[in-house]
């Protein structure tokens, strides 16, 4: 039994998506578990997928979507309407446009929002009692930690809920004879609970809707650390019901409604809306367009008809673009694909001397790394891998490390013995009267003066550079540092190398932000790209690494040398990094790039200006990137707000084209490329992490207090855990709305993501076809493809039958 039921419990989870902890807080499709079915049959419960009617007439209104973007919908959407012809003068496509653009047509709740069944208010209660158990059993406490937590959560919570004063006595007493296992005691309340076994999968899964941030936040933990499950939970959770005979909530289910005669009735009036005199037979063929288009999925016709406007805009902008120069750049800047790289690499190239390069911000080393002397430990790679080599520091100089090791011991100390006092049970009130003077100097100089206060931050708590390079020699053979030079250089389409060539990882910086691993670099695992950059730096200036691509074919020249730099995404700076290792010949030409960034990200700051909340072209730079040290500053920067698209390609398509900061730009030279296995790691790693950033802003913004995280402004953290509305109750799954919003006003536009590609159809075709991940994105509308052999050909989508040229009508450039 114990093997089925958790087989069961497995079936019943498979919908869910593992949460991930703040400080890893990375991008995921909040519905990821729907995507092997189609886009507009999801039936989460209470999940808008779509606007509202009136904010898509307001588009229609404002040109932002035209009847003629309505008629492709229509055709991307149901293409055997596109052959279908009725005899009341004009086509079955036609109908459906007059439809979709009669709005009485379609009234009630948002689509594909399915009501929640009512929540009894015992079952409140015990999503709250469940809510208040949960972070006492997973947040660590070293100086109380909750008993008999080696039992794991069932175990501990039976050992303690018999002296739990909030559950009645006879609960208590009946406690004694529940199983002391979770899943011999689950399978016990469900028996109690009179769940018959054709029933047990559907009961579980309906029970696993509540409370879905813990359930989420479990699921990951489960799989990463293994001291908790679904099992234990859900053992709890069916216990109490049993306990305190609280029943289960009925299963909604959807009226069966006849819409036949509704359908016949505006049959009628679209036919005679077309023709004078319409047969009966006319009728009944509109009848027939009708029931492929009700009412209720008009609004995905709109969201359709939204994006293929933008991509309409975005394609002739790629199309009319002018020969490369032959001309070899001095300097090449390798940045993450991430759409915040797209306007500093678009204000870098205002120097012809510049090239610039998209890539995934890990640069293709993915490593465990620990600063030289340090306790604790990164994992900068995707969050998805598991890291298998480690990199530390080694120093320069023996004296200066160990005055570094000195100071960043003592600081550790401090700072540890700091979080212990303020975070432990027993311990707050203490330290809050004993060091409370202290803190209350240091909040007047981070509210009156918060760049005075990071500059002493920084002096008094940051670790001092390190004179030193990156372990990666010990770390990875010379076999396996060749082979990471060798796909990452395929994989972006880098051959001709300019005598600089910097790598720049990505990082943000904010003074008080829960969220701010989720403004770092997502290809790091929601942390900053510079160890990862310094670690291809190393690799690609390694003389072994060189001599073993140039029997590969791949030559890098002597006179190139390879340096990392830190790219601050909310003060648009470039650092370099590791001076002391970049040789005399090329000091000139660090000077000559650090001119050349300065300008840029100045450039670039303004710009962004525009758009920042209380922010404006007019301040000074200084004043713009004092935001990210003021800790009241809900609005460091945007982050990926606005992202749209995912271009793959040579940079000769979208250099001086400017994207709004609305594109991932993955750099592929098909020529490069020759077996497809280069486009095939692009298509099936970062696209798919791009699909997922796009859907957490895309349902964080039509979902922002169930799919997103409400408000900063009420915002509480549970430990590293995750992040409560208030002081107790869920946890919140997606992004905060001021990562979306303002006010009451949506600044992302909820899109799905438009992907384009350049390189030989039948490549991408075959790449699809094995890949089922992409087959389920791609045929069940979850993002849409855009592809073309070369820069001369038409331009094809794909269709799950086949590519197709692409109609739709072509616009001015993106915006």
């Amino acid at each position: 039994m114990s093997l089925i039921l958790r087989a069961q419990i497995a079936s019943a989870a498979q919908n869910i998506v593992p949460g991930w902890p703040l400080q890893s807080f990375i991008a995921v499709n909040p519905l990821a578990g729907y995507e092997p079915a189609s886009f507009h049959r999801v039936t989460a419960r209470n999940v808008a997928l779509t606007r509202e009617h009136r904010e898509y007439l307001a588009d229609l209104r404002e040109a932002r979507i035209t009847e003629a973007d309505l008629e492709q919908a229509i055709i991307e959407r149901t293409p055997e309407l596109a052959r279908a012809t009725i005899s009341v003068g004009g086509t079955a496509v036609a109908a459906v446009r007059v439809a979709v653009l009669d709005m009485t047509s379609a009234q009630g709740s948002p689509t594909g929002t399915v009501a929640p069944a009512p929540a009894s208010r015992s079952t409140l209660w015990l999503d709250e009692y469940l809510a208040a158990w949960l972070p006492a059993y997973l947040s660590p406490d070293p100086l109380w930690p909750m008993p008999h937590k080696q039992e794991g959560l069932f175990g501990a919570w039976r050992g303690l809920a018999g002296r739990d004063p909030s559950l009645p006595r006879a609960a208590r007493r009946a406690l004694r004879d529940v199983p002391v296992s979770a899943d011999a005691a689950l399978a016990w309340a469900l028996e109690r609970l009179a769940v018959t076994p054709e029933l047990i999968r559907s009961t579980l899964a309906q029970e696993l809707e509540y409370l879905p941030g813990w359930v989420g936040y479990i699921k990951w933990r489960a799989e990463k650390h293994g001291d908790i499950d679904l099992t234990s939970y859900l053992a709890v959770r069916f216990v109490l019901r049993a306990l305190l005979t609280i029943p289960l909530a009925p299963r909604p289910i959807p009226p069966l409604e006849d819409q036949r005669a509704v359908i016949w009735q505006r049959a009628e009036e679209l036919a005679g809306y077309l023709s004078e005199r319409p047969t009966r037979q006319d009728v009944a063929a509109v009848a027939a367009v009708l029931a492929h288009h009700r009412p209720d999925e008009h609004r995905f016709t709109w969201q359709k008809a939204y994006e293929l406007n933008y991509r309409g805009c975005l394609l002739p902008s790629l199309s009319s673009m002018a020969s490369p120069s032959t001309a070899r750049p001095q300097f090449q800047v390798v940045m993450c694909i991430d759409p915040r790289s797209e306007g500093m690499r678009r204000h870098l190239e205002t120097s012809e001397a510049v090239e610039t390069l998209g890539f995934a911000g890990f640069f293709g080393v993915p490593v465990r790394f620990v600063r030289y002397g340090a306790r604790g430990s990164i994992d900068s790679l995707p969050a998805l891998l598991t890291p298998r080599h480690s990199l530390t520091e080694r120093p320069a100089l023996p004296r200066q490390a160990e005055a570094h090791l000195a100071r960043g011991r003592a600081r550790d100390a401090v700072r540890q013995a700091a979080h212990t006092a303020d975070s432990s049970t027993g311990t707050p009130f203490a330290f809050a009267e004993t060091t409370g003077w202290f803190y209350g100097a240091t909040s007047v100089l981070r509210t009156f003066t918060p760049t005075l206060y990071r500059r002493l931050r920084r002096t008094l708590a940051r670790p001092d550079p390190l004179r030193g390079s990156v372990t990666m020699a010990d770390s990875f053979t010379l076999e396996e540092r060749a082979g990471i030079a060798e796909t990452a250089l395929r994989m972006m389409g880098l051959s001709d190398f300019a005598p600089l060539v910097v790598l720049a990882g990505h990082f943000s910086e904010s003074a008080n932000n829960l969220y701010q691993s989720a403004l770092d670099c997502g290809a790091c695992g929601g942390n900053p790209g510079t160890a990862n950059a310094r670690a291809a730096a190393a690799i690609f200036n390694d003389a072994g690494v060189r001599a073993m691509l140039l029997l590969r074919g791949i030559t890098i020249p002597d006179g190139t040398v390879f340096v990392a730099a830190d790219h601050n995404t909310t003060r648009d700076t470039l650092t370099v990094l590791d001076r002391h290792l970049i040789p005399d010949s090329h000091r000139g030409l660090i000077a000559e790039f650090e001119g050349l960034h300065r300008a840029a990200g100045t450039g670039l700051l303004h710009e962004r200006a525009e758009d920042l909340p209380g922010a404006t072209r007019r301040q000074s730079v200084s004043r713009l990137q004092a935001r990210a040290d003021d800790w009241a500053e809900v609005y460091p920067e945007l982050g990926l707000a606005g992202n749209a698209a995912m271009i793959i390609g040579p940079r000769t398509l979208t250099r001086g084209v400017d994207l709004s900061r609305r594109v991932f730009l993955h750099s592929y030279d098909p020529t490069l490329d020759l077996d497809g296995t280069a486009l095939e790691t692009i298509m099936t790693a970062p696209l798919v992490v791009a699909q997922w950033i796009n859907h957490q802003y895309y349902f964080s913004a039509l979902n922002p207090d169930t799919l997103g995280a409400g408000t900063k402004t009420i915002h509480n953290a549970v430990g590293t855990i995750g992040v409560l509305a208030g002081h107790a109750g869920d946890l919140r799954r997606g992004l905060p709305w001021q990562s979306v919003g303002l006010g009451r006003k949506l600044f992302h536009e909820p899109m799905r993501l438009t992907v384009i590609i350049q390189a030989p159809l039948e490549r991408v075709g075959d790449i699809i076809s094995r890949n089922q991940v992409l087959r389920h994105l791609l045929d069940n509308d979850w993002i849409t493809l855009t592809a073309r052999a070369h820069a001369h050909s038409p331009w094809h989508r794909y269709t799950s039958s086949g590519w197709e040229p692409t109609t739709a009508p072509m616009k001015g450039q993106a915006t």
